[in-house]
């Protein structure tokens, strides 16, 4: 399980740093327009100029440090999302709100800028906020970028209505950071609930893999293999499509663990695991039945079928090195039946298998039918 969760926890990390990576080349494609867009606008003063060029050196030489550190992949990809969350409030609140707000600009040109990127920019900021830390710390500390930003322009709406200088444009501008007030509170209560929802589904993805999954091999348990039994036996009803049940035994099993230790006990059975389901079909289930017993369903397969590709296995088990002693297991097989419930179905296999531990082991043996091809047994040269 552990494995499991470390893989996932990869993959998604590895999926965030892609699109960083994307997005940080947009950026600085948008940031390189915004700096030609201000070189060639006359109209701003040479002053604000200046300190929005020094402004785009400052982007573009952060967004090159990230880009950097993500091709490394040395720094955990938490601390690059905080440092690219603090350096965008620190953008919002200097660029946005304070340093325009020095230049005292009019309030036609304060609304145009409002509703041209800043309040974009702000709700942007306040929602990483959100989805970087946990709930309520994220909550916190957008609240608080938004009622800096909110308080500074509110500063600005009354010294211009202290000065007459309002022309309606600060109505409007309360109104847009209004808007985006509730929708900054609609986005806490979707993350509280998303929140909740990725809880309950990780924790319910945890306990299938307890419920489905052996603790020791990773391979299916007997309760999982069940189920696929009786979707198999559903199927076969249904469209007429022939499978088979196998048990295998591992050979002297008690032995190996008196002789060699509990440790190189589990090591064999891993080993089991990974070598048949190297040697079986994609389509097939395989899974560890229960101590030293295996189980596999061959679907849409013949009983003769089903013997030779077995063979394979059982040969293979052999081959199995890096042990004190060598590996073998005896296995039964049964065909499915028309009529068969999954309980007779392994009752054959199961008595199947004990007739080849009684034949002398390291062998296959299908259930006892009058039909001449069923009758099959697979003998190893003595």
């Amino acid at each position: 399980m552990i494995d499991y969760i470390d893989q996932e926890r990869h993959s998604f990390e590895t999926l965030r740093r892609h699109i960083y990576r994307v997005a940080g080349t947009l950026g600085l494609l948008v940031v390189l327009y915004a700096q030609y867009t201000l070189l060639v606008d006359a109209a701003t003063p040479y002053i604000v100029r200046a300190i929005y060029v020094l402004n785009h050196i400052l982007l573009a030489g952060f967004t090159v440090v990230i880009l950097w550190q993500l091709a490394r992949q040395r720094a955990p990809i938490d601390r690059l999302e905080k440092r690219m969350l603090f350096f965008f409030i620190f953008q919002s609140l200097a660029f946005n709100s304070i340093i325009p707000a020095l230049f005292n600009p009019a309030p036609a040109r304060v609304l145009a800028e409002t509703y041209g990127d800043d309040i974009w920019f702000l709700l942007a900021t306040c929602t990483l906020a959100i989805h970087f830390y946990a709930s309520r710390r994220g909550v916190a500390l957008a609240l608080g970028v938004y009622a800096l930003s909110f308080a500074i322009v509110g500063a600005q709406i009354v010294e211009w209505q202290s000065y007459g200088l309002d022309d309606g444009s600060g109505a409007k501008i309360i109104q847009i950071y209004t808007l985006a007030g509730m929708f900054l509170a609609f986005m806490f209560i979707l993350a509280s609930h998303r929140s909740r929802l990725t809880r309950i589904h990780t924790e319910y993805e945890l306990l299938a893999i307890i419920a489905f999954t052996d603790g020791l091999t990773g391979l299916p348990n007997r309760r999982q293999l069940y189920r696929d039994l009786q979707r198999l036996i559903a199927e076969a009803e249904r469209h007429g499509h022939p499978f088979c049940v196998c048990l295998f035994d591992v050979d002297h099993f008690k032995r190996i663990n008196d002789q060699y230790g509990h440790t190189v006990g589990d090591q064999v059975l891993c080993a089991i695991g990974q070598m048949v389901r190297a040697n079986l079909r994609l389509i097939d289930y395989f899974g560890r039945w229960g101590g030293e017993e295996f189980c596999v369903l061959l679907p849409h397969t013949s009983l003769k079928q089903a013997l030779s590709a077995l063979e394979r296995v059982r040969v293979a088990l052999k081959g199995i090195g890096d042990f004190p002693t060598s590996i073998s297991a005896s296995f039964g097989v049964a065909a499915y039946r028309p009529g068969d419930s999954s309980e007779t179905l392994l009752h054959r296999a199961d008595k199947a298998m004990y007739a080849a531990k009684r034949a002398g082991r390291d062998r296959l043996q299908s259930d006892a039918r009058e039909e001449a091809d069923a009758n099959h047994v697979v003998e190893v040269p003595q």
